[in-house]
């Protein structure tokens, strides 16, 4: 069920049914509000999309599961502003939408990035039904049969094949085969022969592939418990994003107790009477063709994948706040505006640790960064560097010719109304102040906010152009590149 009517920033009271019940919401625990025995409290952070929330009675089983929609401040954009930004920056890299809010987005199964938060929700989502799974695969495990030779006295033979009668004919005794009055004399009935011994065995290929998938989980959940506790234990405090340490108890716990799950599976039979061994073709294919198997095998391969590109599925994470995700959106259209608007350069897109466009035209080069450090430094130096503490400014458009360097400086901020406009200019006075390229300071420092409005002569472009400072509205409905970009492809040194 989808309970719809929420936005970030607004506090909101549910009522739980009995004194002992407990709600989660993304796995934190609600506090109770002072004074009331039923009542708890609930502030969205700065994020928008669905949420996960639990009932759980008083022994800590889930009653009753449902979804919060979280939308973003309608003074800042509407609904399907961001979604459609939301939805436009997943399409141009999903690791630009990732992050640990409680807000959750529909994601693909295809490509390679890997994130710790979508490992884990993965791993939630399915693992339990692995397990399930997993019963009547460990129940009635497929059988073979295991062919190896043996050494059997004559009177134990009760098959034999031509490597037998090979050895026989090898042998000496195989003068005393000829037939008496008397039997089998004393030395025949001693002779021991090389014979085929057959039996059955659990001990295939297709179930040493599920005892191999089955350590394969074992090992991505121990990994990620630490892996998710160092996250947790970096954590700085922060106003603007909501903290995993709340909820880290909940999942911790749900990593350990999978885990320990895994390695009693594997400690008894009939998992712990088959052998270590890697997944062969012929256990691969054994698996598809057996639907029992297959189904565990699928669940299985589904917690512990890699990816989120494609078209979307039933699988969900968690991602960035909704200011991160206007941050990351601007860059992205950014790119994607210079790349359309002046085809005379040409651009090529790099992403990685270090995501930026390079663009070339004749002797000169445009990069725009996403989140470039300027570290401090006590004088002139080449390359970036701040004057006073090292700064991480947003975007960063810098043009380079023989011998010179301008640049300006972008900083994506989402919100709108003046009082919150004119707080977050002094990040441009700052930028416009303390930043270098060798020793040029920015030909501008300008916010991107996603609506205009809110200071109108910091918008104008007279403005801009005196003070190298000011506001450019910046969304779906207003996306032109900004004057000071298209100023700055054209210039030269001066």
């Amino acid at each position: 069920m989808v309970n719809r009517g929420f936005a970030e920033a607004r506090r909101y009271l549910f009522e739980r049914p009995r004194t002992d019940s407990v709600i989660h919401v993304d796995d934190e625990p609600l506090a109770p509000v002072a004074g009331s025995l039923h009542l708890c409290a609930w502030t969205p952070g700065f994020f928008a999309g669905e949420v996960t929330g639990e009932l759980l009675d008083g022994d800590g089983a889930t009653v009753a599961t449902f979804l919060l929609d979280v939308s973003p401040d309608p003074a800042k954009a509407g609904r399907e502003t961001f979604a459609a930004m939301l939805d436009e920056l997943w399409q141009y890299d999903p690791s630009l939408v990732l992050g640990s809010e409680p807000a959750t987005h529909l994601m693909g199964e295809l490509g390679q990035h890997e994130n710790p938060w979508v490992a884990f929700a993965r791993l939630r989502r399915y693992v339990p039904a692995f397990v399930r799974a997993l019963a009547p695969v460990l129940s009635r495990p497929r059988r073979g049969l295991d062919v190896h030779r043996s050494s059997a006295p004559v009177h134990h033979v009760r098959r034999a094949d031509r490597q037998t009668a090979a050895s026989v004919l090898r042998s000496p005794a195989a003068a005393l085969f000829a037939p008496t009055a008397e039997g089998l004399s004393t030395p025949l009935a001693s002779t021991r022969l090389d014979v085929p011994v057959v039996r059955e065995t659990i001990d295939t290929a297709i179930n040493r592939a599920m005892r191999a998938l089955v350590r394969s989980v074992l090992r991505r959940t121990q990994a990620l418990n630490t892996r998710l506790e160092q996250l947790v234990m970096r954590e700085t405090e922060s106003a603007t994003r909501t903290s995993v340490a709340a909820r880290w108890p909940v999942r911790r716990l749900f990593l350990e107790q999978w885990a320990a799950t895994m390695v009693t599976l594997l400690r008894r039979p009939p998992l712990s009477e088959i052998a270590d061994a890697p997944i062969t073709a012929a256990g691969l294919t054994a698996v598809a063709a057996d639907p029992i198997y297959a189904r565990a095998w699928g669940l299985g391969w589904r917690a512990i994948r890699h990816g989120v590109d494609g078209r979307p599925s039933n699988e969900r994470t968690w991602i960035s706040p909704s200011w991160e995700i206007y941050e990351r959106w601007c860059f992205a259209r950014l790119g994607m505006l210079l790349e359309a608007c002046h085809p005379e350069w040409q651009w090529e897109r790099r992403s990685g640790p270090h995501h930026r466009w390079l663009g070339r035209h004749r002797d000169l080069t445009a990069t725009l960064r996403l989140q470039p450090v300027f570290p401090a430094r006590s004088g002139p130096v080449e390359g970036r560097w701040s004057v006073s503490r090292q700064r991480e400014p947003d975007i960063v458009l810098s043009v380079d010719g023989p011998g010179w360097c301008r640049f300006v400086v972008l900083d994506a901020k989402y919100r709108v109304t003046a009082a919150n406009v004119l707080h977050a200019m002094a990040s441009a006075h700052i930028y416009q102040d303390s930043l270098r390229v060798g020793s040029r300071r920015p030909d501008a420092s300008v916010l991107l906010v996603p609506a205009g409005g809110g200071v109108p002569h910091l918008e104008q472009e007279a403005f801009r152009s005196e003070h190298r400072v000011g506001v450019v509205p910046f969304s779906n409905e207003n996306c032109a590149l900004p004057p000071p970009i298209s100023a700055l492809l054209a210039a030269r040194e001066d």
